[in-house]
């Protein structure tokens, strides 16, 4: 679970892990473009003709004008992907999220090194394929892809990703509340749909906690995203753990801001009858060994519960800087039994969503400014709130001196 390293072409110096995404070197149209990820992914996966990494979860966003294109799209990146490793498939989501460089794919991954103390399975059940990394003492389940059928609405393939879901953890021995970092895809994400009195976000919280109400989560809820595509309907990705002595969970509160968990009904869009918040932490972390994990959930330009900077894109990139530092003020580095300079964090991977492609360059400015990454993706998506013009996510570890 935690040794994770993204990559990308161009960082192919394999004695660090300063690796990000997988981005096309060559090809005009989708297939070769998809190709030329592929075949990287090979060479980066077996350097010098041993395998050196084991992908865990792999994620392709695409850009698909409609939902026959994106089908169309994701049928050839699985040809290309069976051709190039059979049936032997780590947990993969396929996601119409716009690459904002230009490219109609862009690959990102999740590996671990290759090593003697632990072992990479890649499984699948009904269609969906998904890893267990059985470390000592301890396992890890990556899945993704999980989704519905074209013609579902949103709450239909909402229920269906969360069984799913539910189903491939109970056969590894899991369940719901062992979750520690999720991703929602929801299929605009801000519209409302299904009668005209929910937005898609608000039917997907309603439906999501109504499955997590089947665990406990002792040790907080998932560190998650909730972020808009193009098309696609609903698609869930998760890593989960195992209990173990030798893990450490626990959740980060943003003193600037409620809990989402937390949040009151005028924030809420949907009916008088059924509005649940949305279920997860603002960061997690995952301490085993000596070194801490900690995964910061989407942040965006809330302060309390409302939206602040309306209209004001590098305002609102600024103020979601300054939320992610409050997670790791001194008060709460106390709580955690940490001490650590915020300022010399490096994120080992960032993602960036913004809602226009014009505001890109601006974001971007912000971030290498404010924020020190190994590795940052940009993509072109809507938030959960109209109001909302970015939001951003990261992971990033430190060893105990």
């Amino acid at each position: 679970m935690v040794e994770q390293i993204i990559m990308r072409s161009g960082s192919h110096s394999l004695n660090g892990f300063n690796f990000d995404h997988i981005v096309p070197v060559s090809g005009l149209d989708f297939s070769s473009q998809v190709k030329s990820c592929v075949d990287q992914l090979q060479e980066f996966i077996h350097h010098e003709g041993n395998q050196a990494y084991y992908v865990t979860q792999q994620t392709f966003f695409i850009h698909a004008d409609s939902r026959e294109q994106y089908d169309e799209r994701a049928g050839e990146i699985r040809r290309h992907l069976h051709q190039a490793g059979g049936m032997n498939q780590p947990a993969t989501s396929i996601v119409a999220q716009s690459p904002v460089s230009g490219n109609d794919v862009v690959l990102e991954l999740i590996c671990i090194p290759a090593d003697t103390d632990r072992e990479v399975i890649y499984k699948s059940w009904a269609g969906i394929n998904y890893t267990v990394v059985e470390y000592n003492g301890y396992k890890a389940v990556h899945c993704a892809g999980l989704t519905g059928e074209p013609q579902d609405t949103i709450s239909a393939c909402s229920h269906r990703a969360f069984k799913t879901g539910m189903h491939i953890l109970s056969l590894e021995g899991l369940s719901i509340d062992n979750i520690v970092r999720q991703w929602n895809y929801i299929e605009k994400i801000t519209a409302v749909t299904e009668g005209g009195e929910s937005q898609n976000y608000q039917i997907f919280n309603d439906i999501r906690a109504n499955y997590y109400d089947m665990g406990h989560f002792d040790s907080g809820f998932p560190a998650a995203t909730g972020i808009g595509m193009d098309t696609g309907g609903v698609i869930i990705s998760f890593i989960a753990l195992s209990d173990a002595e030798d893990l450490i969970l626990k959740p980060i509160r943003n003193p600037g801001q409620i809990d989402a968990h937390s949040y009151s009904e005028g924030v809420l869009q949907g009916s008088e009858s059924m509005k649940c918040t949305p279920k997860f932490e603002r960061a997690k972390m995952i301490s085993t060994g000596g070194r801490h994990y900690f995964y910061v959930s989407g942040t965006a330009s809330i302060l309390g519960e409302k939206t602040v900077h309306a209209g004001d894109v590098a305002k609102q990139t600024r103020t979601t800087i300054d939320n992610i530092r409050r997670l790791f003020s001194r008060e709460n580095q106390a709580s955690l039994g940490l001490s650590f300079d915020v300022s010399a964090i490096l994120f080992s991977h960032l993602r960036v969503y913004v809602k226009h492609q014009e505001d890109v360059e601006v974001v971007r400015q912000i971030c290498e400014e404010n924020l020190n990454c190994k590795s940052s993706l940009f993509l072109k998506s809507d938030v959960c709130r109209e109001d909302l013009l970015v939001e951003i996510e990261g992971v990033f570890s430190i060893t105990e001196s």
